[in-house]
């Protein structure tokens, strides 16, 4: 039987090994669109190089953060650092789907991917992480690519 059970922070899964619990965070709007202008204001001040951002720029986007949302409880580590991987993958994904012939955000205004259902049967068999975007918002894309 599949069942789980939490004892002291720590999962029982199915084959009665030991997992850590896993952190996750749900971020409020705001929360997402903070870290975003901070680091539209590091590549303006030039914080940005060829290959990345400077060391240290985490600590940074979280200093940002705090004076912008004194009350937040994100972190450079792992909050930040993980959003930051995950916007990344999402950034790949949608320039991949968006470079096909066909595909494009929706004439709503609401950042959705519009295509046909062949052609995102092709998607995502290209890419297996564009499998859960096609009804998404993806309101931050092109802030993304200034980054």
């Amino acid at each position: 039987m599949w069942a789980t059970s939490v004892f002291g922070g720590v999962i029982r899964g199915r084959s009665g090994g030991l997992k850590p619990e896993r952190s996750r965070r749900s971020w409020s709007p705001r929360e997402e669109e903070v870290p975003i202008l901070a680091l539209k204001d590091f590549v303006t001040n030039r914080w940005k190089a060829d290959n990345g951002f400077r060391a240290g720029f985490l600590t940074r986007v979280e200093e940002f953060v705090r004076r912008e949302i004194p009350t937040t409880t994100v972190r450079a580590q792992p909050h930040i650092s993980s959003k930051i991987n995950t916007w990344k993958k999402c950034y790949n994904s949608l320039n991949m789907m968006l470079d096909r012939s066909g595909v494009g955000f929706n004439s709503d205004g609401d950042w959705k991917i519009e295509c046909n259902d062949e052609q995102w049967a092709q998607i995502v068999k290209a890419d297996s992480n564009a499998r859960y975007m096609r009804y998404k918002s993806w309101p931050f894309y092109n802030d993304w690519k200034y980054i």
